[in-house]
């Protein structure tokens, strides 16, 4: 029989969901902090699988959770939420594939799943963006369980901060936005296998120079765009998949845990 071919390899540490039953209570005696993702299934245009976000997302609270040890700080990296709110993208090829949730579902699946590890002894909770649209739900979750069952959740958007980062380590100088050098780079770094990079050319947004952020920060950042404004011309991604390495993704992937490793550190140590 000829031999499977593996599609990719899970990273360490473990995470909750790769844990085995003991393994959490003996997590849970160090530590009563979860790290939590909120990612999306959704298309990444032909070069990135479509689970791109909870793959990345995954990895993030890996990585943050040694970060976290580095400054003294334990913490269990928990999981990714893998459905999300929709993409606003306006072509069916273009959401070939997407499995979205209603901002208001996503809301009550948040908060019903830190009711549910709360009641096992989690008392502090991080919420880190890994899907854009996701920001508005995951702070509506976050107010409400305080609330409601005065439960304390942190929620993250380490986006906008690594504005300035960007620049510095790809090999694009243009702002990269969905499925681009930065995103790509961080899916090579995390699941090399599941990426096909053939004939992926460089695309961007023609915008003005006083609004020049060719997607960066749309839903969730500096501009929210919910509802259709123009004929979505991209292919399905904005910026230069191409010239991605998996090099870079580390670098990235170091940066992001390092500054939400920070930030926990500032409001929870």
């Amino acid at each position: 029989m000829e031999k499977k071919k593996t599609l990719y390899e899970v990273k360490g540490p473990k995470n909750l969901q790769e844990m085995t039953a003991a393994e959490l209570s003996a997590a849970l005696e160090k530590t009563d902090m979860i790290l939590l993702s909120c990612g999306a299934t959704e298309n990444h245009a032909k070069h990135l699988p479509i689970g791109s976000d909870n793959y990345q997302g995954d990895y993030l609270i890996k990585r943050t959770a040694e970060k976290l040890l580095d400054l003294g700080i334990s913490a269990v990296p928990g999981f990714t939420i893998p459905f999300g709110v929709e993409t606003n993208h306006f072509e069916r090829e273009a959401v070939l594939g997407n499995c979205s949730l209603k901002p208001s579902t996503l809301t009550k699946v948040i908060k019903e799943l830190i009711c549910s590890l709360h009641r096992h002894g989690f008392k502090k909770f991080v919420l880190i963006l890994n899907h854009a649209e996701n920001w508005a739900p995951m702070q509506s979750a976050a107010q409400e369980l305080y609330e409601e069952e005065q439960i304390e959740c942190l929620c993250l958007n380490w986006i906008p901060p690594m504005n300035d980062f960007w620049p510095t380590v790809l090999n694009s100088q243009k702002h990269q936005g969905h499925g681009g050098e930065d995103e790509t780079a961080c899916v090579l770094a995390t699941v090399p296998d599941l990426v096909d990079l053939a004939d992926t050319n460089p695309w961007y947004h023609e915008e003005e120079d006083e609004v020049s952020f060719d997607g960066l920060f749309y839903y969730g950042g500096a501009a929210g765009i919910y509802a259709p404004t123009k004929k979505d011309e991209s292919p399905g991604y904005v910026g230069d998949p191409a010239s991605a390495t998996s090099e870079t993704g580390e670098v990235c992937y170091d940066a992001y845990a390092k500054w939400i490793a920070a930030v926990i550190k500032k409001y929870y140590a």
